[in-house]
């Protein structure tokens, strides 16, 4: 059995009042033993609980701790699951983690189809991992929304694209969920010439079925790098076939509208790219319920630079020199909705679109632009840069802020460049103000 051993105690938590200690283990609560995190968080929403510990030198004590319903102890455990990850068991035809290189850091290699984390942090799963149990005590503790990749609700398809006969039955999991009133986001990973077309529609209208309990579908393009050899042979969507898959989208959302009140169904910002048609209004996304997906972030982006224009001052105080590192496919967007700045007295600024030497030509999203090709390319630009420069990449290319793919840092690019590096948010304010080195003064 795997053990919930404190990491990290918070400080000024509730655990740190109580005496918890790093390396100490909890054994029970309220006299029930911690299966996983999900126990965990099920078991400390007790407003009183006797938490029987273990000290990291052998001792057992008893802790009592009063708390209020939604109020969390302020533990981290070593392993975040407490108990160990679920694989995934399946060969997907598309699978990124199959095109990586070798030498990126083990975290990346994992390929997991946990139903916890897709609770807890809104990974996908493809329902395929779960018994009979699983189910059971998703129902049970009402463990809700789940995030879905459904892929093709035609069940030989799907097989067919996963590799595993347990994928063929999606639908029947998919109803048994919502019979059992579980929400859940779902996501199409599109391959062309396999799921698009009339395999699409199909499961597009399959999906629509399932309302209320489908939250939202998302349709996103598979991603190929170069690294793709003896695998499955795929192909990048055609301007003209994204063009009719957003178009043909669009006009199911006017449908949605009407019959449910919601759009129900969202094409990735990656699609409106490679079409380079114009996005949509931020409004079209709703309430964004698959931001983390690339679905709807370069329109609320636009609209709120947009908006944000009037406050921009007509000149700076001082010289001000910025370069915008930023994905091949963001470039267009950037270059007309940054363009007003250009009147702005004392202020340089360059977008930089970085190609993707690691992965390849075709993999052109910022997310996946890696420290190293960041360093290379840029280099060549800031070696006539006789005044400081700023750099700005956007918090979509780093783990927590902090790493690139391949395991650089922001103060590693910072030493190699000799430049100031600063992360920004996907948010109109934060960018523009990073930008323009000052304080806009207003609010979104």
């Amino acid at each position: 059995m795997k053990k919930a051993v404190i990491r990290e105690v918070k400080r000024g938590s509730l655990a740190q009042k109580v005496g918890l200690k790093k390396g100490d283990e909890i054994l029970e609560i309220n006299g029930r033993n911690i299966k996983d995190i999900i126990d965990y968080k099920f078991l400390i929403t007790d407003e009183i609980l006797n938490i029987r510990v273990k000290t990291k030198e052998g001792q057992e004590r008893v802790l009592t701790v009063e708390k209020d319903f939604d109020e969390d102890l302020g533990v981290e455990f070593e392993n975040p699951l407490i108990d160990g990850i679920m694989r995934c068991k399946n060969k997907c035809i598309f699978c990124f983690v199959d095109q990586m290189p070798k030498g990126l850091r083990p975290s990346l290699y994992i390929k997991d189809d946990d139903y916890r984390l897709s609770i807890l942090e809104g990974t996908f799963i493809t329902l395929t991992n779960l018994n009979d149990e699983d189910l059971d005590r998703i129902v049970s503790m009402r463990l809700s929304p789940l995030y879905i990749s459904v892929h093709a609700t035609d069940g030989n398809v799907r097989k067919a694209m996963l590799r595993n006969k347990a994928a063929e039955k999606i639908m029947d999991r998919l109803k048994f969920l919502k019979e059992n009133g579980i929400f859940f986001h779902t996501q199409i990973v599109l391959c062309p010439d396999v799921n698009d077309k009339e395999v699409l529609e199909k499961t597009l209208q399959d999906l629509f079925t399932l309302y209320p309990s489908v939250q939202s579908i998302a349709v996103v393009p598979v991603g190929i790098t170069r690294y793709r050899e003896g695998l499955y042979p795929l192909r990048r969507f055609t301007q003209k076939e994204a063009e009719t898959i957003t178009e043909r989208i669009e006009e199911l959302q006017l449908e949605n509208l009407k019959r449910f009140g919601t759009r129900l169904v969202f094409a990735a910002d990656e699609f409106y790219e490679i079409a380079k048609k114009e996005f949509p209004p931020s409004q079209a996304y709703e309430d964004f319920p698959q931001w983390e997906n690339g679905v709807g972030m370069v329109s609320l982006l636009r609209d709120q630079l947009t908006e944000l224009m009037n406050a921009v001052p007509l000149s700076l105080p001082e010289k001000r020199r910025v370069k915008i590192a930023t994905g091949v496919s963001a470039f267009r967007f950037l270059e007309k909705v940054l363009s007003p700045l250009k009147n702005v007295k004392n202020l340089e600024f360059e977008i930089c679109p970085i190609k993707n030497d690691f992965f390849g030509e075709s993999v052109t999203v910022a997310g996946l632009v890696t420290g190293g090709d960041l360093v290379n390319q840029l280099k060549k630009k800031l070696v006539d840069e006789k005044h400081q420069c700023h750099v700005l990449v956007p918090e979509v290319m780093l783990k927590d802020g902090e790493v690139f793919l391949d395991g650089l840092s922001v103060q590693d690019v910072e030493q190699s460049l000799h430049a100031k590096v600063a992360v920004v948010k996907i948010d109109g304010k934060d960018f523009l103000e990073k930008i323009l080195g000052t304080d806009l003064g207003v609010r979104l």
